[in-house]
């Protein structure tokens, strides 16, 4: 595969030395533009965007520095150097700070030229690489792969770029597995801090004893073990999002702290004197009644009204029905790709398996089911066997049946009828082997039957 030089733009009003630049440049492999003028160099960029800018700082009309800020916008990915005489050092730095990548001094060497002209052109590749795996991670993270056609989860998914546009911190609730994960990385990427990182924090999962310095970090000397400063999560996370999952496991000592960070926007690591500004936008993730836990004094109410000054609520997989047929799709579509096979037809009997079970573990279990399949399957369509054997039984026992009464939020008499009826089946319609089974006498079960019938 051919690699196309990079192309460098050299501007200054002395020809000579655009000319001197030009013939260095190329007799290292680059193709080069040249400009006399600052205007003439912005008409060159705006046909053909070149990967690299030389200019000088002193010219006359629109000088290096001018020249600068408008070559940002009109090409803000243009890296710039700047040549500059040894008297106008303090003028070159001035517009590093504006965004130049770096200066040269006159008089200098091919090599100098060289090892900068490098340099930049490497820190472009980095910056445009950052960029393009920024891109693959909003498309990744974006809207368009949280899959819904329930009208509650739809509606949710409709407020999510309103919600992104603020700054407000915001309170993701639902039940494990329904995506909270998928919704805050879907935020944090359509938002004004989607340049930063987005760092999840699981609280659960760090112990109490350690989730205070791996959130704030700590300074060297700070307890026994400190024999090196820390960086926090919360450093880690400047400018750009900081999510809490299960943040109603967070201990209430870590909740103060928290709490006056939300609040100052400021930290302070363990062990420091002075406090760290830090801009981070803040969501926060929970499976769990947080209102139970303030009347239990488990969780901070002021904490609570912080995080939620806007709350999100996943419904979970068993209230949205119609989504299921989408997911089963889009797993076994994301499946197939992983393993670089063509996408399996599913049987009917195995679709209703899935469209039965009330999927307590929602989308993530939802999407183990079908990564099991095809590893279990490896021909071109999934059948009931291959599933994960509480997902296939047979949706007649009495597990299921329970199962499915709880999922439905049936009464104990439905469910009772549910599972009479089942017993009864089971026995082939038997009546005095039901009844033994229940342990109930025959008339008993005559009776619950014809309450049924009633019933119907």
């Amino acid at each position: 595969m051919t690699v196309e030089p990079a192309t460098i733009l050299v501007v200054d009003d002395d020809r000579e030395m655009t000319s001197m630049l030009s013939d260095i440049l190329r007799g290292a492999g680059y193709r080069t533009l040249s400009a006399g003028s600052g205007p003439e160099a912005l008409e060159l960029i705006r046909k053909q965007e070149p990967d690299l800018l030389i200019t000088d700082l002193r010219m006359t009309g629109m000088n290096g520095h001018q020249l600068q800020l408008e070559v940002k916008k009109v090409a803000p990915a243009v890296p710039t150097v700047i040549i500059t005489a040894f008297g106008s050092i303090q003028t070159a730095v001035e517009s590093m700070k504006l965004g130049a990548f770096d200066y040269i001094t006159k008089p200098f060497s091919n090599q100098d030229l060289m090892i900068m002209v490098s340099r930049a052109l490497e820190d472009r590749a980095l910056r445009m690489e950052v960029r393009r795996l920024r891109g693959e991670l909003a498309r990744t993270y974006g809207l368009d792969n949280i899959i819904a056609a329930n009208p509650r989860m739809v509606e949710m998914l409709e407020q999510i770029p309103r919600v992104a546009e603020n700054d407000a911190s915001v309170l993701i609730r639902g039940e494990s597995g329904t995506g909270k994960d998928l919704i805050a990385r879907a935020i944090h990427f359509m938002s004004s801090h989607r340049e930063g990182a987005f760092v999840p924090v699981n609280c659960a999962a760090i112990p109490e004893t350690l989730l205070e310095s791996e959130l704030f970090g700590y300074v060297r000397g700070a307890f026994t073990d400190a024999r090196q400063a820390k960086t926090g999560l919360f450093e880690s996370a400047r400018g750009g999002t900081l999510f809490l999952d299960e943040i109603g496991e967070m201990p209430p000592t870590v909740q103060a702290k928290l709490l006056r960070t939300i609040e100052d926007k400021k930290i302070r690591p363990l062990g420091a004197t002075a406090e760290i500004p830090v801009s981070v936008r803040i969501i926060a993730a929970t499976n769990a009644d947080l209102e139970r836990l303030i009347e239990q004094g488990r969780f901070r109410t002021d904490l609570y009204y912080r995080l939620a000054a806007v709350t999100l609520t996943i419904p979970p997989l068993r209230e949205r029905p119609e989504d299921i047929p989408l997911l089963i799709k889009h797993f076994l579509a994301r499946a197939a790709s992983q393993s670089g096979r063509a996408v399996p037809r599913i049987d009917p009997e195995a679709t209703e398996c899935l469209l039965r079970y009330s999927w307590p573990g929602n989308a993530r279990e939802l999407q183990n089911a079908i990564q099991q399949a095809m590893i279990m399957n490896g021909g071109d369509r999934i059948r009931r066997r291959d599933l994960p054997a509480k997902i296939a039984g047979d949706p007649d026992t009495p597990a299921a049946l329970i199962e499915q009464g709880v999922a439905r939020r049936m009464t104990m008499e439905q469910i009772e009828r549910s599972y009479v009826r089942a017993v009864l089946a089971s026995v082939g319609g038997n009546k005095s082997e039901a009844a033994n089974i229940l342990e109930i006498d025959r008339k008993t079960l005559y009776r619950k039957l014809q309450d049924e019938d009633e019933a119907s």
